[in-house]
């Protein structure tokens, strides 16, 4: 039994304040910032949105394959605070944040769709504690069973206790459940972004039950864990609402959607404005019927917050009977402003996003060299995706005929090695016959090159980055004679093209093809960070005389970054280097590594062979970008166009 929760609304500014920086609250870009977020190329939807580039998906979504608009999404879900108040509200809580987590992908048969896996962890053998383990796995068993969905596997810790010399410490029972499920459209999930052309924005307590602060990061905050934690109450209410959001979904009236969970409504109304420049919303939250405004907006009852794109979304939750509460509009303007009877705050948008970030760069200082997570912090806001897309591109996918043998193109990979497959595919697209050559084929001699015209050096950790990236690789060339015969005479060749991105790029300069008349050449660098970057930036294309890029000079267009070693270190004056494409911006994190130059791509003196750090391979489809103008309908994005510029070239020039 806990003490009840004391507070007053005068100290409002200050518990927000000290809510949006708790680690469970606060910004994670210090996690996603390091961490591949685009290896495959069938990455759909992951955790950044919007403008800014912020972490507030909690939805992922991995396209089945290239072609169709099937996926699989998944989330997870826990509270293990309301589980230590009652242990049968956590797991009712878990699962459904992990549901509303995942309610934002189309799902093929809506929550039937959903199979869910259960973590339990749990200091067992204590007083009290096995009691309290059965009635949470007993809640989670007839919520599911409530629900229609199953449990078909999970994993068990139960021993969450540790011994010091003159004290226990005992973990607080939890729960994670992870969901997953067939997404029937990938292009269709909805994020936690405000839209300035959108429609009203709706509240849904899907909890049923009364705002209790019990198990709340506001209880935290100010250390009490609450006498009462918020549960969900009607679970065939849930199951509706689940299911109305789906039919939204399908029929694309949803614009925007945010679940409420960890620093409840107020946290997911601000992270909702956090993600665009001068987004904010104007709210009226009066006929909620919570006098309590603290309770109101920082208890985290099970519900959710939508954007619709017209009213006939209340038409549709009418019609599943699920009770909902239109509180306001969307602003441009960056102030969160909300009444709530004769309470009126006004909240700024752009200071307290600052202050949801802090705790993350604080972290961040911690994994990153140079002074770096500052200068993230100082520039992230000052850095927007801002795209030109060119005038014209073929954003269909070309038509190939079927008649006569396509041009050869060969993938070049390495033990470790990945993105094989999405460059295969965008060569294939783009209408060349694809062939997989290994580096063992070329050492062994199976493989010579000579009926290739197109070579494709791929991404990723040849060798594990052992001796730093792409360096093995390069020694499996230079001191094996029939793999260095094969690569050298391929680019003595003038009927030939290649690109190197990321680890093929790294190999190609550190093989110095690029550049070879120069004295001392350019070589690939850590990282300014030192640490591996990943993020969606965007870059410029400059004019140029890449054979691949030179259609889309001019163009701004945005791309994924993977890497640990993409510092372009270039000896020379700038002068002396074919420089494709730079960075949108020049400072740190849209330059993710320190580039000579703000130096993205480059290519030899005869146009014919590319290096590139971003993986254009990785961003063939609008599905693909993390942030994808909505008013453009493409099937491919303009970076495709160098796949087939490259295939146009190699037929104008025939194998000799």
């Amino acid at each position: 039994h806990y003490a009840p929760i004391a507070y007053n609304l005068e100290h409002f500014h200050e518990y927000l304040e000290s809510v949006l920086q708790l680690e469970a609250v606060g910004c994670k870009d210090w996690l996603t910032n390091k961490v591949d977020r685009c290896v495959g190329g069938r990455v759909a939807k992951q955790q950044c949105v919007g403008s800014l580039q912020l972490p507030l998906n909690n939805c992922g979504v991995m396209a089945l394959d290239f072609k169709g608009k099937e996926g699989i999404a998944t989330s997870i879900g826990h509270s293990p605070i309301s589980g230590l108040i009652n242990p049968r509200a956590g797991s009712r809580n878990s699962i459904a944040e992990a549901l509303t987590n995942i309610v934002w992908a189309p799902l093929k048969d809506g929550i039937k769709s959903v199979a869910l896996s259960a973590n339990w962890m749990w200091p067992c053998r204590n007083e009290g504690e096995d009691a309290r383990l059965y009635e949470a796995v007993e809640a989670v068993s007839d919520f599911a069973i409530a629900l229609g969905i199953n449990v078909p596997t999970g994993k068990d810790s139960l021993s969450m206790k540790q011994k010091y010399q003159n004290e226990e410490v005992i973990s607080p029972g939890t729960v994670i459940i992870s969901s997953a499920a067939s997404c029937s459209d990938i292009t269709k999930v909805v994020e936690p972004v405000f839209q300035k052309n959108g429609g009203a924005i709706y509240y849904l307590n899907l909890s049923a039950d009364s705002h209790n602060l019990g198990g709340s990061s506001f209880a935290q905050i100010i250390n009490k864990v609450g006498e009462k934690a918020p549960d969900v109450k009607d679970i065939d209410l849930f199951k509706r609402a689940f299911d109305a959001i789906q039919e939204l979904i399908n029929n694309d009236k949803l614009a925007a959607g945010h679940d409420i969970a960890s620093g409840g409504l107020i946290t997911t109304l601000l992270e909702m404005c956090f993600a665009e420049t001068s987004l904010g919303a104007e709210l009226d939250m009066s006929h909620i019927g919570e006098s309590d405004l603290i309770k109101l907006l920082f208890s985290e009852n099970t519900g959710v917050i939508i954007q619709a794109k017209d009213e006939a979304v209340e038409v549709v939750l009418n019609s599943f009977k699920i009770p909902f509460y239109k509180i306001g509009e969307v602003t441009n303007t960056p102030e969160l402003k909300i009444k709530n009877n004769s309470v009126e705050l006004g909240l700024n948008i752009s200071s307290l996003r600052d202050t949801w970030f802090k705790t993350s760069y604080l972290l961040d200082e911690k994994q990153t060299a140079k002074g770096l997570a500052k200068e993230r912090f100082d520039n992230y806001k000052n850095q927007p995706l801002q795209f030109s897309f060119p005038e014209r591109y073929q954003n269909k996918l070309p038509l190939i005929s079927s008649k006569g043998p396509r041009p050869k193109a060969a993938i070049l990979r390495e033990k470790g090695s990945n993105s094989e497959r999405e460059m295969a595919n965008a060569m294939y697209l783009a209408g060349f016959d694809v062939k997989d050559v290994h580096m063992t084929d070329l050492i062994s001699g199976r493989e010579t090159l000579e009926d290739i015209s197109f070579v494709g050096a791929v991404g990723g950790f040849s060798n594990s980055d052992v001796l730093g990236s792409a360096k093995g690789w390069a020694g499996a060339f230079k001191y094996n004679e029939k793999a260095k015969n094969a690569l050298r005479s391929f680019f003595n060749r003038s009927d030939t093209l290649s690109v190197g991105i990321c680890n093929g790029c790294q190999l190609f300069m550190e093989l110095e093809l690029i550049n070879p008349e120069h004295k001392e050449h350019g070589k690939m660098d850590f990282n300014d960070s030192h640490k591996h970057e990943s993020g969606f930036t965007s870059v410029k294309i400059q004019e140029n005389n890449s054979i691949m890029l030179s259609s889309l000079a001019g163009a701004k267009l945005g791309v994924w970054i993977s890497h640990g070693e993409g510092k372009f270190r270039l000896p020379e004056p700038i002068e002396s280097y074919e420089i494709v494409g730079t960075y949108g911006y020049t400072a740190y994190p849209s330059n993710p590594n320190g580039s000579d130059y703000n130096t993205a791509m480059l290519c030899d003196k005869s146009g014919r062979h590319l290096v590139t750090m971003p993986h254009i391979e990785r961003s063939i489809f609008p599905w693909n970008w993390a942030h994808y103008p909505k008013e453009k309908i493409d099937e491919v994005s303009p970076w495709l166009e160098a796949f087939i510029n490259a295939r146009k070239w190699v037929e104008k020039h025939p194998k000799k």
